[in-house]
């Protein structure tokens, strides 16, 4: 017997081909070409002595028939069996990413099951269920006219369809639930779904365990075990003559959230839920804990803090809100007699935490964007500002990394030796000299720009900082007028330009280097400040508004850096201060998460203060006013 998996780098497709080879059958891995080196690492580590049954084929679901050449097609002729595992499953996904990888990703496969004349046993998910679903979701139910509120559930439910709608293929389709670790040894590779809320428990053992906890009423969470869910398809997919040709691959107990949770907090030995709210109730104090984060000084920032410091996606949340139950009969006729049962939760919790709390520093942690996020090697970011300071910094290290770097600025002397020195290094670097205070040069940039390849990633760099007290800016309205021409409307102008173009091609990334002032209001700097503010109010209200079109932005509060723009400022010359090269990695780091926002902890501190006692930090900033150097003129 010859089998095909895609998938087989995933954790799911690891464990299947442990089972596939210990039945003595040759198994064919379809590999992306960028994990070959990986894979192979690793197959030579858990399967050393199924050398000779294991292949790989390197492919791509991204890519017409699968990126396979004819002398590959040839190879894989006499293969049975394909087993499609392969998916994007990361809740930070995007519409594109979800798309090409879960829909056109499964019609390739097709294609090429009906090129080689073998099965396919498809894996799907229970997410298919919409998880709104009203009472029981069976085994024989697809098109309940069900909600499909995220990316995920909507491109796996259309990948069922499409495997449903054809008639070429024989087929078998099997739903697992939220997958975790190996019942036994408690085994796992990434730390998602439930894993997410471990470090929560793990920090409330701090708590006596006998503190009662109040926990709302939420939804239902189905766990299966990674053991069961690979020896049940094992099994299904190796059984002739079938009456069914979907099953659900699920626990019986369809337990509640807090129950969940009651089980892990009683392994980690935490307080646990003892007093719940009713439904309702807890419905209401979501909706306001939402209305709060909304409205309240710097909601947002907390919500954003404790998105990223629990790694937790928003979505995460929603599933938490499932009411669905699953029935799994169908599966279980099938099963049992083979001795193949579903160990539930309360016999293997205790061993997912063990492993866990053993192996907690090694596992990864989904992104919080998809590894389809925008690499930094290849793409093209265009950088203003780029002559000297963070901009330069910034350049030098994304061109040794693999980007085409477009360097902005109105130096083009400084930007030509900025360039040399990027090719003599092996880099690519383009110069576009542009006084982004006028009209007429931004236009002819973004002309010249529009016959190049499309910009992935603007870093709005360029500034003008101001340094002097009101006292001293009664008569020089000026100052207002310069910061804000460069720092708001000179930034304004080349990301107008841009976004169109970003837009038609469905992505794109605008990050605003801001001002550590702007939360922490520092005195003296009412001119810079104002005008950073003005494109962060810009950003936010863009990114609502963008994010359907796979465009997002990125506020950078930026900490003092020891640039030319701070050398005119005497006190700053002992102040604590990021090199550019720091500041650099900062902005290099943003690109690969893409969050809304990017605070240091002094920062968020001080925000935090601002919203909760205004009248205080209102004070306190007065206070470093009065007993900081006072100077009239400081500016870069």
């Amino acid at each position: 017997m010859i089998s095909l998996v895609t998938g087989g780098t995933g954790f799911l497709g690891t464990h299947l081909i442990d089972r596939l080879l210990a039945r003595g059958e040759q198994v064919w891995v379809l590999v992306r070409k960028e994990s070959l080196d990986r894979f192979l690492t690793r197959a030579a580590a858990r399967w050393p002595e199924h050398g000779p049954q294991l292949m790989t084929v390197c492919g791509d679901l991204c890519l017409p028939g699968l990126g396979l050449q004819k002398d590959q097609l040839a190879q894989l002729k006499g293969v049975q069996r394909l087993y499609h595992l392969a998916a994007l499953y990361d809740l930070n996904m995007t519409e594109e990413d979800a798309e090409a990888i879960n829909i056109q990703g499964t019609r390739e496969v097709l294609d090429l099951c009906n090129h080689l004349g073998c099965e396919l046993h498809y894996v799907s998910s229970i997410a298919v269920s919409g998880g709104r679903h009203p009472g029981i979701f069976r085994e024989d139910q697809f098109a309940e006219g069900q909600s499909l509120e995220h990316p995920y559930y909507r491109t796996k439910y259309e990948s069922e369809a499409i495997v449903r709608g054809q008639q070429r293929v024989p087929f078998r389709i099997y739903r697992p639930a939220i997958v975790v670790g190996d019942s036994r040894t408690g085994e796992i590779d990434k730390a998602d779904g439930p894993y997410f809320f471990f470090p929560i428990l793990h920090l409330l053992r701090r708590l006596p365990q006998w503190l009662p906890l109040i926990g709302l009423s939420l939804g239902r969470m189905n766990l299966v075990p990674v053991n069961y869910v690979v020896d049940a398809i094992d099994a299904l997919s190796h059984q002739e003559d079938l009456p069914y040709d979907t099953f659900h691959l699920v626990s019986k107990q369809n337990l509640k959230v807090f129950e969940v949770m009651n089980l892990f907090a009683q392994a980690a030995g935490s307080p646990r839920f003892t007093l719940l709210l009713p439904l309702k109730a807890s419905q209401r104090v979501l909706s306001v804990q939402r209305w709060l984060m909304q409205r309240l000084p710097y909601g947002q920032v907390a919500r954003d803090t404790f998105l990223e410091k629990t790694a937790i996606p928003e979505s995460a949340f929603n599933v938490l809100q499932w009411q669905t139950r699953f029935d799994g009969s169908r599966a279980e006729e099938i099963l049992e007699p083979l001795g193949i049962h579903c160990p539930e939760p309360a016999q293997y919790a205790d061993i997912l935490w063990q492993h866990w709390q053993q192996q907690r520093t090694k596992l990864s942690r989904p992104a919080r964007r998809s590894r389809w996020t925008p690499r930094i090697d290849g793409k093209r970011i265009l950088i203003t500002g780029a002559s000297g300071g963070i901009g330069r910094a910034l350049a030098l290290k994304l061109a040794s990394r693999g980007a085409t770097v477009l360097l902005v600025a109105r130096s083009a002397d400084k930007l030509a030796a900025l360039q040399e020195n990027i090719q003599s290094a092996g880099g690519r670097a383009e110069i576009h000299p542009c006084d982004l205070t006028n009209q007429q040069s931004v236009d002819q940039l973004i002309h010249d720009l529009d016959k190049l390849p499309p910009v992935d990633v603007l870093v709005n760099n360029a500034g003008r900082s101001i340094r002097r007290s009101l006292n001293h800016s009664w008569d020089r309205f000026h100052d207002f007028e310069r910061t804000m021409d460069i720092n708001y409307f000179g930034a304004l102008r080349i990301t107008l330009g841009l976004l169109p173009r970003m837009r038609q091609q469905r992505q794109g990334h605008v990050i605003h280097v801001s001002s550590i002032g702007v939360p922490v209001r520092s005195p003296r700097f009412s001119a810079y400040l104002a005008s950073k503010a003005a494109f962060d109010q810009f950003s936010r209200v863009a990114a609502g508004e963008m994010l359907q079109d796979n465009i997002h932005f990125s506020i950078i509060y930026m900490p003092l850096v020891r640039t030319s723009m701070i050398t005119a400022t005497d006190s700053y010359k002992h102040s604590p201060a990021l090199t550019p090269e720091t500041a650099a990695d900062l902005i290099i780091s943003t690109m690969k998460r893409r969050p809304s926002s990017v605070m240091t902890g002094f920062s968020r501190l001080v925000s935090v203060l601002h919203g909760m006692a205004p009248g205080l930090a209102l004070k306190l900033v007065n206070l470093g006013y009065r007993f900081t150097r006072s100077s009239g003129a400081s500016s870069a």
